[in-house]
């Protein structure tokens, strides 16, 4: 008898136990409230940088430019599904946004490449239901230096569009120099 008693003493612990941590899991989770993120995504210039590669294809070297930008969007509905990229390209309805402005005399001018440097991402959640997502983007664009003046500074609009349209505000890169090595 004494070992029942002790034994259903030790179940009522354990149960209080149990629901004290269960009280204090759903307290703390109830601190952290979701971010209350636009719609239209918002982003902000993070860095630029570039590396010198030797492109294994063709054998030229290149800059490597990456671009990374850091995100807000409040439904979660940033890039495309491999179906929607499918339907863009077909369109050229690019999700990430790129001017490219080339300094000449100390002052930056946009110029048309003769391939576009916008392109596109894929989705950046996977969540079924929508809710607010940041994060850094990166996007890395290469220029060969047999097209690249020497030392060419350039710089860049960036801009993104969600899967809905919705498009974000426009940010501006640093100045990046490109071609700085000499010919062999």
């Amino acid at each position: 008898m004494f070992f029942v008693l002790l034994q259903n003493y030790f179940d009522l612990i354990t149960v209080g136990r149990i629901l004290a941590f269960l009280c204090f899991t759903l307290s703390l989770s109830s601190c952290f409230k979701e971010p209350d993120f636009a719609l239209a995504p918002v982003i902000e210039f993070d860095s630029i940088n570039s590396q010198i590669r030797l492109d294994q294809d063709v054998g030229l070297t290149k800059d490597s430019v990456v671009v990374t930008v850091h995100f807000e969007d409040g439904d979660g509905d940033l890039g495309y599904t491999e179906e929607q990229k499918n339907q863009a390209v077909a369109n050229d309805n690019f999700n990430y946004l790129i001017k490219p402005f080339r300094k000449k005399n100390g002052v930056f001018t946009e110029y048309q490449p003769l391939i576009p440097y916008s392109g596109y991402f894929p989705r950046l959640s996977v969540e079924i239901k929508p809710g607010p997502i940041e994060g850094d983007l990166s996007y890395s664009i290469d220029f060969f230096h047999s097209f690249t003046p020497k030392f060419d500074t350039l710089k860049f609009e960036i801009q993104l569009k969600d899967s809905s349209g919705n498009l974000s505000n426009v940010t501006e890169s640093e100045e990046i120099v490109l071609n700085r090595i000499s010919a062999l």
